[in-house]
C-alpha cells in the first residue's frame, strides 16, 4: 500500500495498522534524516510498541546535482569552503576536487542530471529496544552507526570524493555534524 505524506494521527495510525495486518506500506514524511521521521511518528502520538512492531526500515534522501561530465575539471577547494564542509584543510589541502567550468551541454551551470544520496535505518531489534525505551536520537543515531548505517553526510561525502558532486552542492542539502 502506498500512502502519501503522513501528516496526522489518523492517517499514521491507518498506515500502522495496515502493516500490523500483513500489509507492506511505504509513505513518505518530511524530515531531515531517519531518525527525525521516528520523532515526527512519536509527535502525532501513535502507539509506540505498534509503531515499533509495523517498521521495517526508514529511508531519508536527497538530491545533489551531477558535475557534467562534458565541462568536468580538477579544482583545489579553499581552507574557507573545507571548514564550511567540516574537513580538515590541513588533511584535504592537496586534495583534487571537481567542479563543472560551465558548457553548452549543461547550459553554462556546471551540472547535469541529479543523483539521489541517502541513509537507510534498518530496524534491528537493539534499535526497536531503544526506540521503546525513549532513548535520546543521538543514541539511536549512534547506534545505528555502530551497527552499518551510513549517514547522508557520509554518502554525500562518498560522491564528492568520487567526482560525482561538489561539496557546496552537499552543504546545500545535508547538515554538516
Amino acid at each position: 500500500i502506498m500512502v502519501g505524506e503522513i501528516r496526522d494521527e489518523e492517517t499514521a495510525q491507518i498506515a500502522i495498522q495496515s502493516a500490523l495486518t500483513g500489509h507492506l506500506v511505504f509513505t513518505t514524511v518530511h524530515a531531515n534524516n531517519v531518525v527525525d521521521v521516528l520523532g515526527r511518528f512519536l509527535n502525532m502520538k501513535v502507539d509506540l510498541y505498534n509503531f515499533v512492531s509495523a517498521l521495517n526500515c526508514v529511508l531519508a534522501q536527497r538530491l545533489v546535482r551531477q558535475i557534467c561530465k562534458h565541462c568536468k575539471r580538477p579544482v583545489k577547494a579553499s581552507a574557507q569552503l573545507l571548514e564550511e564542509s567540516g574537513l580538515d584543510p590541513d588533511v584535504y589541502a592537496g586534495y583534487t576536487f571537481y567542479e563543472g567550468a560551465g558548457c553548452i551541454e549543461c547550459s553554462g551551470t556546471g551540472f547535469y542530471g541529479r543523483l539521489a544520496v541517502s541513509e537507510l535505518l534498518d530496524l534491528s531489534d537493539h534499535i526497536r529496544e531503544l526506540i521503546l525505551a525513549r532513548r535520546p536520537a543521538s543514541e539511536i543515531k549512534r547506534a545505528a552507526h555502530e551497527e552499518g548505517m551510513r549517514f547522508l553526510r557520509e554518502t554525500a561525502l562518498d560522491k564528492v570524493f568520487q567526482g560525482v558532486t561538489t561539496l557546496r552542492e552537499i552543504n546545500k542539502v545535508t547538515f554538516v555534524d
